[in-house]
Order: structure tokens, then C-alpha cells, then sequence
């Protein structure tokens, strides 16, 4: 049995497993895209043998494998997920998804890798972007761990250009369909530069759906159209974060309030601080909301946060209560939050002060300061990132909130000194 042979056959046993660790990365992506209000189609497969059969062929002519170690180090794209982006423009927005979702193993690889057509061409070919990554470790319980070793090739570029790109790969690379004539490649070249000029019309179509989704009667129907607001909004007040971030929670929200139209929503928009470049458009919009409800409707809300969470694949993974969980940590949040701001200056209150930003300004001991700022964080994982807080971490954390900071905040506001310097 040659070398080739035996890796195939190595190869088909562990098919399944490729398969799988690709269907996982796959619904990653498509959950947070479309969380962040990114419209795109994933798609995964392993690498079927026959088709491998050949590429290992092409390529031992010039890399002369000696063991099945090389050729596995040599074959990167055992597991491949595409991303086909209805939008070109949200590129960028996917690069910073996927480097918080996963392990970067090599930094990205943009093609076309030269700005301009090769030989006996009129259009540049090839415009994605490629990535190597591995599953992160959440923990030594979770089950994604053993498929955490694992490199996956994600491809990401338009919904056009990975058309043209599969048409062009299969006639060209695939030694049954014949040696091209140059009358055929010259057809190729003409339906790249179609591809490319259909680029430039998806960007027009979203500068489009913006300016559409900027008018203050519309009501916004999904996350996507939150997403387009957002954006266009960020640039007209020159907002400097780059990042939308996830619209998924902030949208719920906005429709049990009432507040999902343009002109609603701008008000918490001019609110944020322009020049805040750490935290993302739709995390400091929520938080302006919140922060405004009155206490009537804090429950409402927590409720209403808790079970969409609940539902989400980055909720909470242990299982059992963990909607109550959620509502309970959410509820003593938000109760801390108020009780901040109402110790602070009128001033202060007016705008809506982030409530991390204020407890720095209290007068308290090291230690509170500390543990209001890992509830803060715990928060943020909880309704913004990608990792899944346990039931029993939140039910613990607003236990702490309820029975020692609260109690300790709301000392210092009966106390005679000004709490906030």
C-alpha cells in the first residue's frame, strides 16, 4: 500500500470526525453573524477522499512525502467552512467576530495576494479572505475539547465571488473535465470582472438599505436592519468604536419597549460617548436603555433578557434553571446599577454615566470596586460575548450582589460624606 493510499485510508475512518469538528465552527459562525446583524450563508464540509485522492497526487511530485505526519501538516483543509457574505463591506466586521470566537493559528491570508491580473488576464481573480483556526478551550468539561487540536480553513467572501470561484475551481483544477482553450479561460476572466462589478452593486444596495433603515418612521423588522441603523447612525455622530457589536439582545428589547424606530432610538444614540472606543455601538445603547427604565419595569426586562438567553446557544450550558438563573443574576444587576446612579451628582445623571466609569469615582474600599467590576464583567459575558457563564456562577454572583454590595453601596449613600468625589 503506498503512503497516499494508507492516508486515505486513515483518512476515511476519521471522515466523520472532520465532518463534525467543521459543523461545529459552521454554527458558531452562522449564530453570531447573525446575532451581529451580518447576512451571510456558512456552509462546512470534510474533505471528501476521492477529491483528496487527487490534490495528494498533484502535490507529492513536489513535496515527496515520507510519512503520514507530513502530509497531515501539509493538508490544511481537511475541515473547511465557508462564509458567503451578502455584503462585501462586512469583511472586516467578520475578521473581528472570528478572532473572538476562535484561535488564530497564522494570521489571515487575503487574496488576491497580487493587486493586479495576472498574465493574459483583464480582472484580478480570487477577493477572500482565508483563515487558519482551532476551537477554544472553555473548559476541561467541555465536550468541544477534543476536537479542539483541530485545524479548520474558514473561507470568507461574497455570495458572487465564491460562485465564481467554485465554477472556475472545478473546470480548471479537476483533471476529468479536460485541458481548458484559451477561448474558455478568456470566459472565465469575463465572468470575474461580472462578479466584480456585482461587488460593487452589493455595496451600493447597503449604502442603500441604510440610508432606508436611517429614516425616523421605520420600524426595524430584524436584527439586520438594527445592524444597518446602527452603523449608519455611528458614522453620522462620529462615533469612534468600530464595532457594532451583538444587536440580538438590544433588539428584543427594543420591541418590548416600543423604541425600534430611528427616531426612538436616537435619543440613547447621542448619548454615548463618542470617544469610547472600548466597548461596542449596541452594548453602551442598551446599557443607556436599561439605565433609564424605571424600577416598574426592571423585571419585565430581566425576564424578557433571561429567556431569549436562555434560548441562545452561548446561554448558560449547564442545563436546569437556568432562565431563572439568568433573571435573577439580570434583576440584582440592574438593581446595583440603579442604585449607583442615583448616589451620583445630577450632572453625572444627565449623562448617563457608565456605571463602571462611576464606581471608580466612589469612595469605597478596594475590594467592593473590585467585586462590582467582576459583576460587571460577568454581565457583559452574560448578554455580549461568546462564552457561556454556568447557572450556578450567576445564581452565586447575584447573591453577592443582593446580600453584600448592594447593602454596602446603599451605606455609603446614608453616610454623611458625598460618595462620589
Amino acid at each position: 500500500m503506498s503512503l497516499i493510499d494508507e492516508f486515505l485510508d486513515h483518512y476515511s475512518r476519521e471522515f466523520d470526525y472532520y465532518a463534525e469538528v467543521a459543523r461545529i465552527v459552521q454554527q458558531k459562525l452562522e449564530t453570531s453573524l447573525s446575532s451581529h446583524g451580518i447576512r451571510a450563508m456558512v456552509t462546512s464540509r470534510a474533505k471528501r477522499p476521492d477529491r483528496l485522492r487527487d490534490k495528494l497526487s498533484n502535490r507529492n511530485r513536489k513535496k515527496k512525502y515520507k510519512t503520514l505526519t507530513a502530509i497531515y501538516k501539509d493538508i490544511i483543509d481537511l475541515a473547511g467552512v465557508r462564509v458567503a457574505l451578502y455584503f462585501p463591506g462586512d469583511r472586516d466586521r467578520v475578521t473581528g467576530l472570528i478572532s473572538e470566537l476562535f484561535e488564530e493559528i497564522r494570521p489571515k491570508k487575503s487574496f488576491p495576494e497580487l493587486k493586479k491580473p495576472k498574465p493574459g488576464k483583464r480582472f484580478i481573480g480570487y477577493v477572500a479572505t482565508h483563515y487558519l483556526i482551532r476551537l477554544k478551550v472553555d473548559s476541561p468539561n467541555d465536550p468541544e475539547n477534543r476536537y479542539s487540536a483541530t485545524v479548520v480553513e474558514i473561507q470568507v467572501a461574497s455570495v458572487l465571488m465564491h460562485a465564481w470561484s467554485e465554477v472556475e475551481h472545478d473546470l480548471i483544477y479537476k483533471p476529468e473535465t479536460g485541458e481548458l482553450s484559451p477561448d474558455e479561460f478568456a470566459i472565465l476572466d469575463e465572468i470575474n470582472g461580472l462578479a466584480l462589478t456585482g461587488e460593487i452593486a452589493l455595496e451600493r444596495l447597503q449604502k442603500a438599505i441604510q440610508r432606508r433603515t436611517a429614516k425616523d418612521d421605520i420600524v426595524f423588522k430584524d436584527y439586520f436592519e438594527l445592524a444597518s441603523y446602527l452603523s449608519q447612525r455611528a458614522l453620522k455622530l462620529n462615533i469612534q468604536s468600530a464595532d457594532i457589536g451583538k444587536v440580538d439582545v438590544l433588539f428584543e428589547v427594543l420591541q418590548h419597549l416600543r423604541l425600534d424606530t430611528p427616531k426612538r432610538l436616537d435619543r440613547y444614540m447621542n448619548q454615548i460617548d463618542k470617544s469610547d472606543t472600548t466597548r461596542p455601538i449596541a452594548d453602551s445603547v442598551l446599557d443607556k436603555i436599561l439605565a433609564a427604565q424605571p424600577k416598574n419595569k426592571v423585571n419585565s426586562i430581566s425576564s424578557l433578557i433571561s429567556k431569549f438567553l436562555s434560548r441562545s446557544p452561548f446561554g448558560p450550558s449547564d442545563g436546569g434553571d437556568t432562565e431563572a438563573a439568568i433573571g435573577f443574576f439580570l434583576t440584582q444587576w440592574i438593581e446595583l446599577e440603579t442604585t449607583i446612579r442615583r448616589l451620583a451628582p445630577s450632572s453625572e445623571r444627565f449623562r448617563v454615566l457608565p456605571v463602571i466609569h462611576a464606581v471608580l469615582k466612589l469612595n469605597v474600599p478596594e475590594k467592593l470596586s473590585a467585586d462590582i467590576r467582576r459583576m460587571s464583567g460577568l454581565r457583559n459575558l452574560l448578554v455580549h460575548g461568546i462564552e457561556r457563564p454556568s447557572a450556578a456562577s450567576l445564581r452565586e454572583a447575584g447573591a453577592t450582589i443582593r446580600d453584600s454590595i448592594l447593602p454596602s453601596i446603599r451605606a455609603l449613600g446614608k453616610s454623611g460624606e458625598p460618595p462620589i468625589q
